[in-house]
């Protein structure tokens, strides 16, 4: 090997050091740019989902039209709430008829559904069990004595579930009690708070049933309430109509 050969071969190297180097240092960033369809680049984040929002949301004063709201959210704490009064009692008696209804259609549909089970089952017919609405918005068997085996739950929890009506009535009755424990602070007072998430530790239908045969489900309710449910908040400005 000569010296021109020599000298032509180091400086082949040296010229392609920086090249490579070059290359190493962007080549994360090439594939990563090279991996993102253009049109993915500037999609904004999805949001994350959050059930209790979806369920139940809660408003400022949805005795007003929603057009109405919009216009006057920046008002509603400076005027007086005599103001709103007269919207805000027919909204509340529409919003406990509403209560009432679902909770005989659920007494109705669970009372013929015992009634079958006596013949079906009558030694699991006997036993004291309940329901409540679960977070994934299904029918959760309560069991408060716990009397019930594995077998046993399942069991009602399938057969409870197949009643479409009964989920239906459920399903709208936890709306109605969120929504009058928001805005009807007269009798539902203003200490607790409700979502999906929390109702199944709170509300029990089969408690509620069985200690009303009259009807008056909503004071039964309002005690669960005030014995399981979570305190509210105590925050500046809170989510709370206050009419004394």
């Amino acid at each position: 090997m000569n010296i021109n050969t020599v000298t032509s071969y180091v400086s082949t190297l040296t010229s392609e050091r920086p090249f490579q180097n070059r290359e190493v240092g962007n080549i994360s960033r090439d594939i990563v740019a090279m991996s993102i369809p253009p049109e993915n680049l500037m999609l904004p984040l999805k949001a994350v989902r959050d059930p209790n929002e979806e369920f139940y949301r809660y408003e400022k004063a949805p005795w007003l039209t929603e057009h109405a709201q919009g216009d006057m959210d920046n008002y509603l704490t400076q005027i007086s709430s005599e103001f709103f009064e007269v919207s805000r009692q027919e909204f509340l008696k529409e919003e406990i008829k509403r209560f009432q209804e679902s909770a005989c259609r659920m007494f109705d549909d669970f009372h013929d559904f015992k009634q079958q089970l006596s013949y079906l089952n009558p030694e699991l017919a006997k036993k004291h069990y309940g329901f409540t609405l679960g977070f994934d918005e299904h029918i959760k068997v309560t069991d408060p004595d716990g009397v019930l085996t594995p077998a046993e739950h399942t069991y009602l929890t399938e057969e409870l579930n197949k009643r479409q009506p009964l989920k239906d009535a459920l399903v709208n009755n936890a709306k109605s009690i969120m929504t009058l424990l928001d805005h009807y602070p007269e009798k539902f007072g203003t200490e607790h708070t409700l979502n999906l998430e929390s109702f199944s530790k709170v509300i029990d239908y089969g408690q509620v049933f069985s200690r009303n045969t009259i009807g008056n489900f909503m004071d039964t309710i309002i005690y669960q309430i005030e014995r399981n449910a979570p305190k509210r908040e105590v925050v500046e400005g809170a989510q709370v109509d206050v009419h004394v």
